[in-house]
């Protein structure tokens, strides 16, 4: 049998079956496609951090860049396996988009500005409260959006952390792993261990290999150890003035408390190159908080406190 490649027969199966080979082609790159949908690892809920700019802000170069950034410096843990931005600014649909976020549990913490408005007299002057303090007349994005969500414990998807009590749970976190000298020493020494919180990931496809397990629980360990130095960095920044609690006082049945709403980011020098506000015609990130939005099923996960690394990132790039 003559089984020759000649320029007649390779121009006859061009000509007569060229659509098979196409077909062909497409069928092998559905498989292949299909495949690697299939057996990739899909970040859960937790595995995801997304980073909001509310409606009052206005978002920088480096905003619409923040994602990719993120994770090409490693701000995150191992863990977290997608990270996105967003902004609202200049959206008519703004509240409906961030409703609908929220109401699917995404968004991990949103810069908002802390700017109320005060009442003056027909001088120009400030008028004060019974306290001595100047009195509102318009409160602030802040005030309007945390006030009435802060609370230990609520389920509703719309509601934020009081950011001190956020920060004593990642500290008693911290303690669980590293005991009570935790930090001076970031050896194990607490009733957890880093094999036990890795053992979330007992049905992730990362791991299926007893090398791999075996990498994973040192990224575990490292995951740890990474949360311990930003929190202490944050911890510093917030002793140093640096960063500040937003605290408001509430009176409810006669009661008075206080929430902490948001963190004061606005004293980084740089934060403007992020995201800013115009005042008087001027660019400016004063007094612009990272509020802590609440997710439930983060309540007690060993992911709850990636915002942390979050927020000594912008300590180290942006003070």
């Amino acid at each position: 049998m003559d089984a020759r490649i000649t320029k007649q027969r390779l121009a006859n199966l061009i000509s007569y079956d060229w659509l098979k080979i196409l077909v062909t082609i497409a069928a092998f790159v559905l498989v292949l496609v299909v495949l690697f949908t299939t057996t990739a690892t899909r970040p859960a809920k937790e595995q995801q951090i997304a980073i909001y700019a509310h409606t009052d802000l206005q978002p920088e170069e480096d905003f619409s860049d923040l994602a990719a950034t993120l994770l090409k410096r490693d701000v995150f843990s191992y863990d977290i396996l997608s990270v996105t931005s967003e902004s609202f600014a200049g959206n008519s649909y703004a509240s409906a988009t961030f409703a609908a976020r929220r109401a699917a549990g995404q968004g991990n913490a949103m810069f908002i500005t802390d700017n109320p408005v005060y009442k003056t007299d027909d001088d120009g002057n400030l008028v004060l409260g019974e306290d001595g303090e100047p009195e509102i007349e318009t409160a602030s994005e802040l005030y309007n959006f945390a006030a009435g969500a802060v609370d230990e414990t609520s389920r509703a998807s719309g509601a934020v952390y009081d950011t001190e009590y956020f920060l004593s749970l990642c500290e008693e976190y911290l303690i669980s792993f590293f005991g009570d000298d935790w930090r001076t020493n970031d050896a194990f020494d607490g009733e957890r261990t880093p094999a036990e919180s890795f053992s979330r990931n007992a049905k992730d496809k990362r791991y299926r290999t007893d090398e791999q397990k075996a990498q994973g629980l040192k990224d575990e360990e490292a995951r740890l150890k990474k949360l311990r130095e930003d929190y202490l960095a944050v911890d510093g920044a917030l002793e140093s003035g640096t960063f500040r609690h937003t605290v408001y006082t509430f009176e409810e049945n006669g009661e008075t408390y206080e929430k902490a709403l948001g963190i004061d980011v606005g004293g980084l020098n740089r934060l403007k190159e992020l995201v800013y506000y115009e005042e008087d015609g001027v660019r400016t990130s004063e007094n612009v908080n990272l509020v802590i939005l609440y997710n439930n099923y983060l309540d007690g996960h060993d992911l709850c406190f990636e915002i942390v690394s979050f927020l000594n990132y912008l300590l180290e790039h942006y003070a």
